[in-house]
């Protein structure tokens, strides 16, 4: 419901002809009901410039239905004699009915997905509680591990029976703020808590875990919200020294390289995976066409968020990541990652041969 709540209040907020104060009404209102603003300020943007000019439109002609019964005729001639403050009454009283209909519909889709995506009440708990970790460090560190654990179906995989197997030790290679990390303990309590659904598989547990970042910063957040649970090394999973492990995350991080450093890593991955140990790797079929394009997009977009403009990507067609991972001693069982998301992941799982 919250998820519905946040979109529809945004696409409400986005129809108020208040521009330029979208983000600051969006922030504010999120605060005060506890909602996920950066989700909020996304769907205000139905204001976007292709957009604005349809829905001022719009509004000004619901407002004078609203008002006198009657349309705006679209004349030049009428819009040198209307006065501003009638289009100014009726945009603010239109944009209150259009933005209330845009927001019932807004919600009722939003309602529909999130209720399709098999979010149930359990694993929103577990998204809830894991996100909470990053309360203390920052606003946008909370908002960004709500929103990342609830849409991205590649944490829900992790805790799927079968995926990853219990015991020994997890490293999460390129791990983050550790989110992965942090829904894993938060799964491992409610099951040491006792309320763990019955009749459900129990989530993989692991003796330790460990995740490896190379962003002081990041990896300074994932450490402070995994005190005690995980131990984070700060560092490049390229020149560590990687420890035993009986399972290996290596979530969107191979693409980020040059072809024979992921070669190299995948070697050095098989040669430390103790016996039956699984490796998780996700990363994007360069085949995938428009979702892969959406991948290269997301790619870029982070880069110049995180200020790495130069940061080369070097992805792999589904065939090629199986010819990789066989070349490094693996078997590979594929599976989509997609999703309800828009971009061409795929989840390999993999054992030595």
């Amino acid at each position: 419901m919250r998820e519905t709540a946040a979109v529809a209040l945004g696409v409400f907020i986005g129809c108020l002809p208040v521009y330029g104060f979208h983000l600051l009404m969006c922030w504010t209102v999120g605060f005060a009901f506890g909602l996920n603003r950066l989700k909020m300020y996304l769907a205000a943007n139905i204001s976007n410039p292709l957009m604005a000019p349809w829905l001022l439109l719009a509004e000004v002609q619901a407002g004078a239905w609203l008002r006198r019964g009657s349309f705006h005729p679209l004349t030049l001639e009428r819009l040198k004699t209307t006065g501003a403050a009638v289009f100014g009454m009726d945009l603010l009283i239109g944009s209150v009915f259009v933005g209330v209909a845009l927001a019932s519909l807004a919600a009722a889709a939003t309602y529909a997905v999130v209720r399709g995506s098999g979010l149930d009440r359990h694993f929103a708990e577990l998204v809830r509680r894991a996100a909470d970790r990053y309360a203390g460090a920052s606003i946008a560190a909370w908002e960004f591990a709500r929103g990342k654990l609830g849409s991205d179906p590649i944490y829900r995989a992790a805790l799927s029976s079968g995926v990853l197997t219990s015991g020994g030790t997890l490293v999460d290679v390129g791990c983050g703020q550790g989110l992965t990390l942090a829904l894993l303990a938060e799964a491992r309590r409610v099951v040491d808590e006792g309320t763990w659904p019955h009749g459900s598989p129990p989530p993989p547990r692991f003796e330790r875990m460990a995740g490896i970042e190379t962003r002081r910063r990041v990896a300074s957040l994932a450490r402070a919200a995994l005190d005690g649970d995980a131990e984070i090394i700060e560092g490049d999973a390229r020149t560590l020294a990687m420890t035993r492990a009986s399972a290996v995350l290596l979530f969107d991080v191979l693409h980020l390289m040059r072809p024979e450093e992921q070669e190299a890593l995948l070697t050095e991955t098989a040669a430390r995976l103790e016996p039956g140990g699984v490796v998780l790797v996700r990363e994007a079929d360069a085949s995938g066409g428009w979702r892969f394009t959406a991948v290269r997009l997301g790619n870029r977009l982070k880069a110049i968020v995180f200020r790495t403009r130069h940061q080369s990507f070097h992805a792999r067609t589904a065939a090629e990541w199986r010819e990789c991972f066989t070349r490094s001693g693996f078997r590979a069982e594929a599976h989509p990652m997609g999703g309800a998301t828009p971009f061409a992941n795929v989840l390999f799982r993999l054992t030595k041969v």
